[in-house]
């Protein structure tokens, strides 16, 4: 099952599509769920009752959200003494119906810190959270257990969902026995499902094994969940994670700036940062002048590192700080871009072409970028009808 997952890492281009995609997929009982535009969120509680909280990268935010411990402490039943949740805080309106707002809303708020803590009062951003997953509970460790139980699990600790403040992520379940494409209930359930997707603030849908090889894997990824984004349904091409590792001097109107910009993937077997691409669109003047002020002092590298592999030869280069996302038409060979070198061709890497700025990703570590391998399962899936001719 891991192995057919895998190859469905590509390119989505219509809603239909997505939906025969989806029932070909389900070999086995899955849940589709909603991904939402926030910050993801691992609250854990002790049996004292403390509520901290932590970014995906493990970084403490308790101070952040004083109003999510409140909400937590409010929503737990009796028997829930200690846990460890996984979430999604989510900037909302409840003035205007929960509407859900974008990840900048959420950004906007203030950060606070140990010595610095946000009042409640002084909150101007609400936020909702919204949990899919629990990975401890009153002292027994989850990880082992299947997403089907981990989510009873869950349900039975917390209260019903209040809206606008705790709320469980959005969810569609299939089982295998429905999983047929000539059953148009199930036809029609997915297709409302991806609408209310796509026409809601979220990202995409996640789609998650519920029994077979359901277990939960911290820090890793996971060939049983597969990530339907927006972009990819939306026929928008697809989009990668990547770290600015150097830069050239603009010309004409960009005089004065960075432009282009050097992206590279992320090879954590050899722990090498490999180039994709170039990328000198998508950028507002104000995002120029940013990372012009970034980009400066000790973040400027006198020399070319030797964990970045690359044919280019940049006007300088960086160290590995950020992570941007970058979307492209499609992925071809290069003799100068090396990214996955050598698990395509034995001598080139993998570029994408017509490579414009998406956004930030602020809650991802460069390392935590998309992979060699990642971009090299995209590149055969989009190509896998055609021959890699060798090349000297």
């Amino acid at each position: 099952m891991q192995e057919r997952l895998a190859s469905y890492r590509i390119k989505l281009f219509n809603l239909k599509f997505v939906v025969l995609f989806f029932l070909d997929f389900i070999v086995t009982s899955l849940l589709g769920v909603l991904r939402y535009d926030g910050q993801r969120a691992q609250i854990h509680k002790s049996p004292d009752g403390t509520v901290r909280i932590f970014s995906r990268n493990g970084d403490e935010t308790t101070a952040r959200f004083p109003d999510l411990i409140s909400i937590i402490k409010e929503s737990c039943k009796p028997a829930a003494e200690s846990f460890i949740l996984d979430a999604e805080v989510v900037a909302i309106d409840r003035k205007n119906g929960c509407k859900l707002m974008s990840f900048q809303e959420l950004s906007s708020r203030e950060r606070g810190s140990k010595d610095s803590l946000i009042t409640v009062t002084s909150i101007k951003v609400d936020i909702c959270v919204f949990v899919f997953d629990i990975m401890f509970a009153n002292g027994e460790q989850l990880l082992d257990y299947t997403l089907r139980q981990r989510r009873k699990c869950l349900k039975d600790l917390f209260c019903d969902e209040k809206l606008g403040y705790f709320e469980y992520a959005k969810e569609m379940t299939v089982e295998a026995e429905d999983a047929i494409l000539t059953s148009e209930v199930t036809l029609a359930k997915i297709n409302n499902f991806l609408e209310i997707a796509l026409h809601s603030s979220c990202e995409g849908i996640m789609i998650k094994s519920l029994d077979i090889d359901a277990q939960y894997s911290p820090s890793k990824r996971s060939d049983t969940w597969l990530k339907v984004k927006r972009d990819y349904v939306e026929g928008l091409n697809d989009s990668l994670d990547l770290v600015p590792i150097g830069a050239w001097h603009g010309n004409g109107r960009k005089a004065g700036w960075f432009s282009p910009f050097l992206m590279a993937c992320y090879n954590p077997e050899t722990e090498e940062f490999q180039s994709v691409c170039r990328v000198m669109s998508g950028f507002s003047d104000s995002f120029y002048v940013e990372m012009k002020e970034f980009f400066s002092g000790d973040k400027i590298l006198s020399k070319k590192p030797s964990y970045y592999r690359t044919g280019e030869v940049a006007d300088m280069w960086f160290s590995p700080e950020l992570v941007w996302e970058i979307r492209g038409a499609d992925f071809t060979v290069s003799p100068v871009h090396q990214a996955a070198i050598g698990l395509v061709h034995p001598s080139r890497g993998i570029s994408i072409r017509f490579p414009r700025f998406i956004r930030t990703v602020p809650d991802r570590n460069p390392e935590e970028c998309s992979t060699s391998t990642d971009i090299a399962e995209l590149f055969q899936s989009q190509t896998r009808k055609m021959d890699v001719t060798v090349k000297a």
